[in-house]
């Protein structure tokens, strides 16, 4: 009989990405989209395609245990910008707690690559990046006898959509001015194969559920090496001038800013990131794979 999993967030984009990857496989999942939208374009389409969405107020203890009763896993994700007074520990607490109340087996749940390094490294970064150590945290003590069989922490990388949406090139001279430190190694991926990972997390939950970290990178590239990759895909020539915060703050939010310098000074810390995803997925999307489906700057 196949299992339930309900996937919270169901159209944000690491969410539709795991959605998609358990409906290839029919017969092992029933898929439950949690939704605070039921109305919305791309939630009908979800049901058009047989996933059971669910409107659910992800803050709401009792909505969200009505949300994952008799599921067999959670794939769940939190939202500063959606949290409750943007207190997102508070609103993974009720996630964690929902899921436990109703015995959810397996909680796959989306935080930052090398998140428990902030504590050590005593960071000033914005407190909504430092919730995502405390999230982990608050799982990893949690008593054994009466939580999850079976936890895992899905570290994610920068995606290569932001090139398209908020991380883009000066349009005129075609160069990069951010905050980045020119020997910063970000860790990237495509976001759409987040779900691939999830599912066989769901699937092998023996090997990789068992409260270990789950890197999602596919490539570890400077802003020197993305330039490069850019000019031999597309034939653009791209610059790349690094820019310091003070500066930043002329055209970027302090939030993006926060993000970016998250990456100058924790993003890089594991150098294993790549081959540790690539042993449960082999086939991640590259960044010159991206740049040839999307053809961006190519047109």
């Amino acid at each position: 009989m196949p299992r339930i999993i309900a996937v919270v967030g169901a159209i944000g984009r690491q969410s539709m990405s795991v959605i998609e990857a358990l409906l290839e496989y029919p017969d092992e999942w029933h898929i439950r989209g949690i939704t605070d939208d039921l109305t919305s374009f791309y939630n009908q389409e979800l049901v058009r395609r047989g996933v059971n969405m669910v409107k659910c107020n992800i803050n709401n203890h009792e909505e969200c245990c009505q949300a994952f009763t008799g599921a067999y896993g959670v794939f769940a994700i939190t939202s500063y910008w959606n949290a409750t007074d943007h207190d997102e520990y508070k609103q993974a607490v009720t996630l964690v707690e929902a899921a436990r109340t109703v015995n959810v087996q397996h909680f796959i749940i989306s935080i930052l690559p090398n998140a428990v390094v902030l504590e050590e490294k005593q960071s000033d970064l914005h407190q909504h990046l430092m919730n995502k150590t405390r999230i982990e945290n608050y799982i990893r003590q949690l008593p054994t006898d009466n939580t999850f069989t079976h936890t895992t922490f899905v570290h994610v990388g920068f995606y290569y959509q932001n090139f398209a949406t908020f991380f883009v090139p000066n349009v005129a001279n075609l160069e990069f001015r951010y905050p980045i430190l020119s020997h910063a190694c970000i860790p990237f991926y495509d976001v759409r194969d987040t779900g691939k990972i999830v599912r066989e997390c769901f699937r092998y939950s023996d090997r990789w559920g068992n409260a270990q970290i789950v890197p999602i990178v596919a490539e570890q590239l400077t802003m020197e090496q993305i330039c490069t990759t850019i000019e031999q895909v597309t034939g653009k020539h791209v610059n790349f001038v690094p820019l310091s915060y003070e500066d930043a703050l002329l055209k970027l939010h302090q939030e993006t800013i926060n993000n970016l310098r998250w990456y100058n000074d924790i993003g890089s810390n594991d150098e294993h990131q790549v081959e540790k995803t690539k042993e449960i997925w082999s086939k991640m999307r590259t960044f010159a794979d991206w740049l040839r489906e999307t053809r961006w700057l190519m047109e």
